[in-house]
């Protein structure tokens, strides 16, 4: 403010000065050169020496007026210079100055408020916005589809229906190698006729048919055979339920075609309601080993070398037949019933189906998928397409197949993205079960090979190592 006001000062000194020197300086030449004209012109006249003094005169005027002036115009600059700084800028403009600054600065402030405010204002929106655009979008990423839910719960039982078909199929070939190896309470277990004998008594109660064996008219076929208490008797003949007629031989209508298997050898019950379990196990007998191992040996007979090579033998034919039977036991396995929790009350699926009341729950979610795929009158036979409490097979081909096959599935795929990368993740988690069970049927094929393999090379194998003892003479 001090340098502001010194230049000031000079600036306005400067400028009135020069300003009243050229007014000043104009006036007295002007007035000079009047006065000198006027001697020159009268001086002709006059003798040389008034000639001389008027002109030291006028000289000697001519400074002293000039340094008057001088004089003079320095006061009266100095006087306006004091009047201009002490009374007109200091109670004039210094205080406007001093107002205008403050309200320059007062509104240069408000000015940075507003656009602060703007800028928080902006952020704010922002920020509202993003919030507002993260939560709709959550809410639609975080809202599954029905269709993807059919997924979600189809597949709370797969786990444990799979560890029970590995049970039931473990339980099988137990019951396989208890035959075998005349375990007590087995029907074979003291003899091979023994075997033959219940085998044959289950056959004449409960598959036996009589119009087999070209039966034409009473007394041929297999009436006779077929009679529980030979002729004359008052007893049926034949198969007691003649749906069970056969079923110990024929696998199509046993293994291959139902979906799900009445068998749960978890429960240590027999469910006999159509007699699956049972059926199974006569089926498995015909199949391999129709003539279990010798009873011939003894805690005797064992003492001596050969008889126990033979034993060696026996067991050698037990364990390939349980190589042979595990696909058979897989099978079962796979179509043994799942597991699940009950429910009460009638269910009405989309299709106008109704399923009665105490179905599993498994079943219920199931059959919303299958009855979907069935006309509107044949709705009422899902629970006997996929069974009471579906399989492992029955869950894994609805998940992996069946649910494909509705035109819905493809038509609901127009869908949020992330329902849709929801239903790839699920397809390729079904996927990959499809192949673990793939892969373990391949196992089990190589093994059965292996097997047929070593056993085809056996007599081989025994020249060549007789071959070897003798020192290569055979």
């Amino acid at each position: 403010m001090v340098g502001l006001y010194s230049a000031k000062k000079t600036i306005l000194r400067l400028s009135f000065f020069g300003v009243m020197s050229v007014f000043f300086m104009s006036s007295l030449f002007v007035s000079y050169f009047s006065v000198v004209k006027e001697a020159n012109a009268c001086c002709w006249a006059c003798a040389q020496s008034d000639c001389d003094a008027a002109e030291d005169y006028i000289e000697f005027a001519h400074d002293r007026l000039l340094n008057r002036v001088e004089t003079e115009f320095d006061n009266d600059l100095d006087e306006y210079e004091g009047w201009l700084i002490e009374v007109m800028f200091k109670t004039q403009f210094y205080p406007a100055m001093i107002m205008m600054t403050t309200q320059m600065s007062a509104i240069a402030v408000q000015y940075t408020q507003i656009i602060g405010s703007f800028l928080d204002a902006q952020i704010q929106m922002d920020t509202q916005r993003l919030f507002r655009k993260l939560q709709f979008q959550a809410h639609k990423d975080y809202r599954p589809s029905e269709e993807f839910c059919w997924y979600g719960t189809n597949v709370k039982s797969l786990a444990a229906s799979d560890s029970k078909s590995k049970y039931n199929s473990l339980a099988l070939s137990q019951v396989a190698l208890t035959r075998q190896l005349g375990n007590i309470n087995a029907a074979g277990a003291v003899s091979l006729g023994d075997d033959y004998l219940a085998r044959w008594d289950q056959f004449v109660d409960t598959y036996c048919d009589p119009g087999d064996n070209n039966y034409q008219s009473t007394g041929t076929g297999l009436e006779l055979a077929c009679d529980h208490d030979g002729a004359g008797g008052s007893s049926d003949v034949g198969a007691q339920d003649r749906a069970r007629a056969n079923r110990d031989i024929d696998y199509p209508r046993l293994i291959d075609y139902p979906r799900t298997l009445d068998v749960d050898f978890a429960d240590n019950t027999l469910n006999d309601d159509n007699g699956d379990e049972e059926d199974v196990i006569a089926l498995s007998r015909n199949l391999y080993g129709h003539k279990i191992l010798s009873r011939d040996l003894s805690q005797f007979t064992m003492k001596g070398e050969n008889a126990r090579k033979l034993y060696l033998a026996l067991r050698s034919v037990a364990a390939k037949r349980g190589v042979a039977q595990a696909s058979f036991n897989a099978i079962v396995g796979l179509k043994s019933s799942g597991t699940s929790g009950e429910s009460s009350g009638n269910i009405t699926y989309p299709s106008g189906a109704t399923v009665p009341a105490q179905e599993t729950q498994t079943s219920r979610f199931l059959a919303a998928i299958v009855s979907q795929l069935l006309p509107a009158s044949s709705s009422g036979d899902v629970i006997d397409l996929i069974g009471q409490s579906p399989s492992y097979y029955s869950q894994l081909e609805i998940l992996a197949k069946r649910i494909y096959q509705n035109p819905e599935f493809y038509a609901n795929l127009y869908d949020t993205p992330a329902n849709v990368s929801r239903k790839k993740v699920a397809m390729r988690a079904v996927d990959l079960m499809v192949d673990r069970a793939i892969y373990e049927s391949q196992l089990r094929r190589e093994m059965s090979i292996s097997v047929l393999l070593a056993s085809r090379l056996r007599a081989s194998h025994r020249l060549a190592n007789k071959g070897l003892s003798n020192g290569g003479t055979n």
